[in-house]
């Protein structure tokens, strides 16, 4: 019963943040979208953020451990970094708009601790980006191009096309992400060594 109420109240905070703003929704909207008492709700919340928190953390901890897997499984960095982008394009952004759209543009509203928690967990999902490309440098099949640069402009590609992206659109996520990757790796690898 209590993982099923926390489960509520987050997916009831998701909707509601994702169609009104943090700023804009209040707990007790929260806890009433979710059917939950005042009382169920500050059990299971201290405060707002902390349902920001834990909404933006679970979308982060979730990437990272599927980005992990990928580096785990697969040594090329090329195509790892290929898999890790098509991963969070195509099933950690479009699939899941709604938190998506609230890790970008929402994770502002944290502070303190919660808000240090979120950036670690945003560098380990930055060191994995930075370990591919790394390896490609070495490997002297990536263009000279600033390697933190490159990653964040990564991440400013992948984090912000929800803005743009059509459900019903001519093209699948998966035909978008693989565009996407294509346009990277044409930008960022020598001739001999892109896809």
């Amino acid at each position: 019963m209590v993982n099923k109420t926390r489960t509520a109240l987050l997916t009831a905070a998701t909707k509601l943040i994702y169609k009104k703003g943090y700023w804009n929704t209040s707990i007790r909207e929260i806890g009433t979208k979710a059917g939950v008492s005042n009382a169920a709700l500050y059990y299971h919340f201290k405060d707002k953020e902390e349902v920001l928190f834990q909404i933006i953390s679970d979308a982060s901890q979730d990437l990272l451990a599927a980005l992990k897997e990928i580096d785990g499984r697969v040594k090329d960095p090329k195509e790892r970094l290929r898999e890790m982008i098509l991963l969070q394009t195509a099933v950690h952004v479009i699939k899941n708009l709604m938190l998506s759209k609230i890790v970008v543009e929402e994770n502002y509203w944290l502070t303190g601790k919660r808000k240090e928690a979120i950036k670690d967990l945003q560098r380990q999902i930055h060191a994995l980006y930075m370990k591919s490309l790394k390896e490609l440098a070495v490997k002297n099949q990536m263009r000279d191009v600033d390697r933190t640069v490159l990653s964040f402009s990564i991440f400013g590609i992948i984090n912000w096309f929800f803005r743009w992206y059509k459900e019903k659109g001519r093209l699948s996520p998966e035909e978008i992400a693989d565009n996407i990757v294509d346009l990277l790796f044409h930008g960022m690898l020598k001739t001999e060594t892109r896809l």
